[in-house]
């Protein structure tokens, strides 16, 4: 069974950003718990994140700062 897309795009997400696996675990647990504490995506009803949004989060959970 192939993943579904919102879980590709999470998975390139992570190899962009050269996550480790365990990092890449908890980055889907970090996106769980935004949406559960109501935060939201854009890309659809059930509030899934859209790619761009994506980037942005990763870049939160890693702590990247932006210039």
């Amino acid at each position: 069974m192939a993943p579904k897309e919102d879980i590709k795009q999470v998975n390139a997400i992570a190899k962009e950003f050269n996550m480790t696996q365990p990092q890449r675990e908890d980055f889907g647990f970090f996106l769980e718990q935004c949406k559960t504490e109501g935060y939201r995506g854009t890309k659809n009803e059930r509030g899934d994140f859209t790619y761009q949004e994506l980037r942005q989060m990763a870049k939160e959970y890693l702590g990247i700062l932006e210039n």
